[in-house]
């Protein structure tokens, strides 16, 4: 028993040392990150599979955590049309920490996770056609972790236009919109929201009558999106230059639309990977609320002798914030 407690004990230092030392790869000594390296990103191999008619996208998102770290979510996300079994989804989703110095990165996967969703509707030559609300939910197929240790990590570089990452094997990621930081006020109808400053998104494709209900003089597309918490119906967004909404809210995805054209004037052509961001006044010198209701999650953790009293006046200050 001693024996295997000691060597559990032992792997654990030892992994926690690799996780540590990582920084032995990068050619400089680790700074913190750049605030402006908080964004989504998409892979241009996606502009191929675009032009291809293909319904795939691969993204990263980073975000900055509680401790001032900084995470990031590899997403690929593709439908597939099978002649012999169900059609669906898969969203395959990579995540961890990165480390940084000066304009290179490291990227240290620590967990993948695969999900599926079965298309339960009509069944159209074009997968484009097929109904978005006839999908199931995300089911996930597999989950497990990745052991850190040296040379772990994938490299890359940071542009110095603060606007792409290059990876060491060529693949290139460029921002969608700006950096994601701080909170956003948004005007939903007649109410004022502020939300974290984490969401955009990008045009997978056009929506057409058989794919989504159709509002006369209206142009909707299926966007995909960084995240889509805080995504509600009416939230105002940019896609590309034009003013438009969101319509209808589903997991990683959502439908938007235009907003109504004058008579007589054509709607603009929106081509698939148009950027999509939320329409709002960015403020980007608060904390994010996330950020803040975890750290009040890891306080309580370390010390469960936090009085009831302290609890609601910490509980009130993230409400305040709202």
């Amino acid at each position: 028993m001693f024996r295997n407690s000691f060597k559990i004990t032992a792997l654990l230092l030892f992994l926690t040392h690799s996780f540590l030392n990582c920084g032995d790869s990068l050619k400089g000594k680790p700074t913190p990150a750049i605030p402006e390296l908080a964004g989504l990103y998409v892979n241009e191999k996606s502009k191929e599979w675009a032009n291809k008619g293909n319904i795939k996208i691969q993204t990263i998102w980073i975000r900055r955590t509680a401790k001032g770290e900084m995470e990031f979510f590899s997403k690929m996300f593709t439908r597939l049309q099978f002649s012999l079994s169900d059609n669906r989804e898969e969203l395959k989703i990579k995540s961890g920490k990165l480390q940084t110095s000066d304009r290179e990165i490291l990227f240290f996967e620590t967990i993948t996770k695969e999900f599926h969703r079965n298309y339960n509707g009509k069944n159209t030559p074009d997968p484009k056609n097929w109904d978005v609300r006839s999908f199931g939910p995300f089911i996930k197929v597999k989950d497990f972790g990745k052991l850190l240790g040296e040379g772990s990590g994938k490299s890359a570089e940071f542009s110095s236009d603060k606007n792409s990452i290059v990876f060491s094997n060529g693949e290139v990621y460029r921002r969608v919109g700006n950096p994601l930081f701080g909170r956003i006020a948004l005007n939903v109808g007649k109410l004022k929201r502020t939300i974290d400053n984490e969401v955009a998104g990008t045009v997978l494709y056009s929506l057409g009558p058989e794919s989504f209900p159709q509002t006369e003089g209206k142009q909707n597309f299926l966007v995909f999106f960084s995240t889509t918490d805080g995504l509600v119906s009416g939230t105002p967004v940019k896609i590309g230059d034009y003013p438009g909404q969101v319509v209808e809210v589903f997991e990683h995805l959502a439908v938007v639309e235009l907003n109504k054209t004058k008579p007589g004037l054509t709607p603009p052509a929106i081509s698939p990977l148009t950027p999509v961001t939320l329409d709002g006044i960015v403020d980007s010198k608060t904390i994010s609320q996330k950020e803040s209701a975890e750290e009040l999650i890891r306080r309580l953790k370390q010390d469960p002798n936090v009085s009831k009293e302290e609890l609601i006046q910490e509980l009130e200050k993230l409400k305040n914030k709202e």
